[in-house]
């Protein structure tokens, strides 16, 4: 009996080789291609940059914005939302400094306001109280003071009149100033402080000149003593410290060594009689 031999394969079909799927190998061409496109836009899109608006120099609050205030630098023009800006100067131009605006400031929308402040402003950017008045007051012997400072404000009298600082604590409070009765005595000069604390709006340091802010009584009581020609005078004072009491009014002979040495805190300040009218404290 004879065995079966399996029939060989066609020669051809032995012969080729096992063709590879291209397939995978253009997808990851086409990936990196994409890839490094993509970095590429990236890059070029980060390097992308526009003219933002800033400062070209100091604005007060409340002074209208020219085309003079203004400069530009340029910025990447993806950036964070806080330090997006205003691109256009011909938006920022006739509005008004809704607060101080410093040199190279970024300037942004909130900082610009489109109506002028309500109340009078001044070149350092303080704004005048509702129904409060400007008082020139010369400081040549105040000494340096700014505007962050507050100013007590007294006055001398020379001739002694027995009832002028009283009458004078009744105006500046609003009150109807009475009369004292006369007095034998022998009046003495005397000093007598009259407002304490002040808020100081601006300086003018070529005019020797500070602007307070008062009511419009208290400013009135001001130039009635003037007008008496009587001398004005201030302190520098703290605007953080405690305001002052009203003081009756002082001559040398009611001095003593005890009230000298008194420390200066409320209550303890000799002659305090109450407190006394000063304008808004910060």
């Amino acid at each position: 009996m004879s065995a079966t031999t399996p029939a060989a394969a066609p020669l051809g079909q032995a012969l080729a080789r096992k063709r590879s799927n291209p397939l995978p190998a253009i997808i990851l061409a086409v990936g990196l291609i994409a890839a490094i496109a993509l970095a590429s836009l990236g890059f070029l899109e980060s390097r992308k940059a526009e003219a933002v608006v800033v400062l070209a120099r100091d604005v007060p609050y409340g002074q209208q914005i020219v085309a003079e205030d203004l400069g530009s630098v340029e910025l990447p023009l993806h950036r964070p939302a806080q330090v997006a800006g205003i691109v256009s100067p011909e938006s920022a131009i006739g509005q008004y400094a809704a607060r101080n605006l410093g040199t190279n400031d970024l300037l942004q929308p909130t900082m610009l306001m489109a109506q002028p402040p309500s109340q009078p402003v001044y070149p350092n950017g303080e704004a005048l109280s509702t129904n409060m008045v400007p008082l020139p007051f010369a400081i040549a012997s105040v000494g340096p003071i700014t505007f962050r400072d507050r100013l007590n404000i007294g006055f001398s009298d020379p001739s002694g009149a027995p009832d002028l600082c009283e009458q004078a604590h009744a105006a500046a409070g609003g009150l109807q100033p009475v009369a004292a009765a006369p007095t034998a005595a022998q009046p003495r000069p005397y000093a007598c402080r009259l407002l304490s604390s002040v808020r100081v709006l601006y300086v003018d340091e070529g005019a020797n000149l500070a602007y307070l802010e008062l009511t419009p009584y208290q400013s009135h009581t001001i130039w009635a003593l003037q007008a008496a020609g009587l001398q004005i005078w201030g302190e520098r004072y703290g605007a953080a410290s405690t305001p002052l009491e009203g003081l009756d009014r002082l001559d040398i002979g009611q001095v003593t060594l005890d009230d000298l040495k008194a420390p200066t805190i409320p209550g303890s300040i000799p002659g305090a009689n109450g407190a006394i009218p000063g304008s808004k404290q910060p």
